[in-house]
């Protein structure tokens, strides 16, 4: 009767190698909807395999699960990438609710605030930009001053990817006009534009497909079957001596 115990213990034992191997690990979490597709869009064109994971509700924070053996890849590729981006506050959320009526002063912080993030989300709506950041000087006019006020300056700082500076470089008056479109007072020769590469991503290993998971599952399994038989083949010849 304990024989017939062998058979299943090897049974469980490679079914949990097979599991352990296909498990997922979640990389990434606490996402939108947004940050969650960029991040599979850039593991996607990696070869590495992810998958979204969101919990109860429309607004539930999601979270991004790869293959266990593509965990420590995918994080150095999203790493490279810059995501998630830290998405700066636009117009929406700064103006969407507020508690005590603003002076003057705060609700002009808050409305350069909002639009510096505008401007910061369409410039990573380019293509080869992984993160923006926009600098804007607009000084206000005092009506107490006689003398005009100081000109309108604004700054922006493009990361983008490997290969991708040369071609936005050769943007950067476009860019320049956009954000001095934005502002008024604001002129295109006062607005400086500066692109830095990002470093270049992982190298991509040996391809590691379901078929040598298996692979390496069932060698295992393998290994767990023949000690079973040893152990059969001892427990025979125990009891055929006299």
């Amino acid at each position: 009767m304990r024989s017939a115990t062998v058979p299943t213990a090897m049974r469980a034992a490679a079914a949990a190698l097979i599991l352990g191997a296909c498990a997922d690990e979640e990389v990434l979490r606490g996402l939108d909807g947004e940050q969650a597709r960029e991040a599979l869009a850039a593991l996607a064109a990696s070869g590495v395999e992810g998958r979204e994971v969101r919990g109860d509700g429309p607004d539930a924070p999601a979270s991004i699960a790869v293959p266990r053996g593509e965990a420590a890849r995918a994080r150095r590729l999203l790493a490279a990438e810059g995501l998630p981006r830290a998405r700066p506050p636009g117009l929406a959320q700064l103006f969407g609710a507020q508690g005590l009526v603003p002076t003057p002063v705060e609700e002009r912080a808050r409305l350069l605030l909002g639009l510096q993030g505008e401007l910061a989300r369409t410039l990573e709506a380019v293509d080869g930009v992984v993160a923006a950041r926009v600098h804007l000087a607009l000084p206000a006019p005092d009506p107490l001053r006689p003398e005009p006020p100081r000109p309108a300056r604004a700054s922006v700082l493009l990361r983008c990817r490997p290969g991708a500076r040369e071609r936005l470089e050769g943007l950067a008056e476009g860019i320049r006009q956009l954000v001095a479109g934005s502002a008024e007072g604001l002129a295109a020769g006062s607005v400086s534009v500066v692109v830095v590469a990002g470093p270049p991503p992982p190298p991509v290993p040996a391809a590691r497909g379901p078929a040598r998971v298996l692979l390496g599952a069932g060698a295992a399994a393998s290994a767990v079957a023949a000690g079973a038989l040893g152990l059969l083949a001892l427990r025979a010849r125990g009891r055929a001596r006299p």
